[in-house]
């Protein structure tokens, strides 16, 4: 029996680690999942973060070639929950898999994580070979792995929403109007002087609100305001 060899950005993983990282607000359930993949020689937990704004800031901080390829993400966790995270993480950076570990199994978070850009959705409960099998079927096929009852309950919700509720809605990401109006410009390339003639406001003021939005969102680049207004369907 032959071992498969699985490839990521045109690497064999087989010849690599698999970096994975753990946001979950108790130090306790991130050292569970740690144990869980312990067994695992390929699996290298490169990255945890007590929330999702923590997470999103130690991004800043690392260069690409060692972020995670996936991230096992909690929901339910203060200052930035995971969901938000997600959302924003996945059109920041876009190279990152995301994996939702949870102990919720209503419908509507399952829709909401899904929404948001995650990847699959798992329960905290789950075996070590179930989350490192949801690991590899993410980065090998780019599949949306699930647990059996998360499957189970996505399958219900999508029979019992109806058609019209699947639109895509604007998403404002918590903005106000004028962070909102500003993002819009940034992402459709106005520069500093041409938002601030188009909204009335100088450009000086044009450049705090634009500080501000890079904070609050936590992007570093044009190009990263650009994935995130893309995504939102904001241009």
């Amino acid at each position: 029996m032959f071992e498969q060899t699985v490839y990521f950005h045109n690497f064999p993983l087989s010849l690599m680690s698999i970096r994975i990282g753990i946001v979950d607000d108790k130090s306790v359930n991130r050292q569970t999942v740690k144990q869980k993949l312990l067994s695992y020689s390929e699996a290298r937990i490169c990255m945890e973060a007590g929330n999702g704004s923590d997470f999103l800031e130690k991004l800043k901080t690392t260069e690409r070639a060692e972020h995670p390829h996936v991230v096992l993400m909690d929901l339910d966790m203060p200052v930035m929950d995971g969901i938000e995270c997600i959302k924003l993480a996945s059109a920041i950076h876009p190279h990152i898999r995301f994996i939702v570990l949870t102990i919720y199994e209503d419908t509507e978070r399952i829709f909401e994580a899904i929404k948001a850009g995650a990847n699959g959705y798992l329960l905290k409960d789950d075996k070590a070979v179930n989350i490192m099998d949801a690991i590899t079927n993410v980065i090998e096929f780019n599949g949306v792995p699930m647990s059996p009852l998360i499957a189970r309950k996505a399958m219900e919700m999508l029979i019992q929403v109806p058609k019209t509720e699947n639109k895509i809605q604007e998403n404002n990401l918590g903005l106000s109007p004028r962070e909102l109006d500003i993002l819009k410009e940034v992402a459709g390339g106005s520069t500093y002087n041409q938002i601030g003639e188009k909204l009335f406001i100088s450009p000086l003021t044009v450049r705090k609100h634009v500080a501000n939005l890079y904070a609050k969102l936590h992007v570093n680049n044009r190009t990263q305001i650009v994935n995130l207004a893309h995504k939102n369907n904001l241009i």
